[in-house]
């Protein structure tokens, strides 16, 4: 599956359609059927969902906003 690239505003707006999840412990519990009930979503999106959640189990939080990892898989 090939990597969906995205950036630090996808990131934001993402986060802007999630305003109402205020923890890392509620972005941590968030289904697929959550995913299914926010208008507009896209499968970037949700792209962007999972390897947050992802960030997050793994303390990366700072890499993933800065899309650090993403560069040093690159090189």
């Amino acid at each position: 599956m090939e990597k969906v690239k995205y950036n630090f505003g996808n990131i934001t707006k993402l986060l802007e359609k999630l305003f109402k999840v205020d923890t890392e412990k509620s972005i941590l519990s968030i289904s697929l059927e959550d995913l299914q009930k926010i208008n507009d979503i896209t499968s970037s999106e949700i792209t962007i969902i999972l390897d947050l959640k992802k960030a997050i189990r793994n303390k990366k939080l700072i890499a993933f906003l800065s899309r650090n990892e993403e560069e040093k898989a690159n090189e």
